[in-house]
């Protein structure tokens, strides 16, 4: 379970430097999944907008990190 979390913890974090746009990071998700995805929008990723991509991430990050918490210190 501890391992879990600290997975958890470790994705969350990472999730949350995609959403705060920590150096670039959030530019290189944006890149990666232009390439990466075939069910694309009009502008080629599976987001209508970085911002709406970084707004998921930023949800998701927290949620994580919350999760991983959680089990890490149970």
């Amino acid at each position: 379970m501890i391992l879990c979390g600290v997975l958890a913890l470790i994705a969350g974090c990472a999730f949350t430097a995609v959403a705060c746009g920590c150096r670039g990071v959030d530019i290189w998700v944006w890149d990666w999944a232009d390439v990466t995805f075939t069910r694309r929008t009009r502008w080629g990723t599976p987001w209508t907008s970085p911002g709406g991509m970084r707004l998921q991430f930023g949800f998701l990050g927290v949620g994580l990190v919350i999760a991983g918490w959680m089990a890490v210190t149970r």
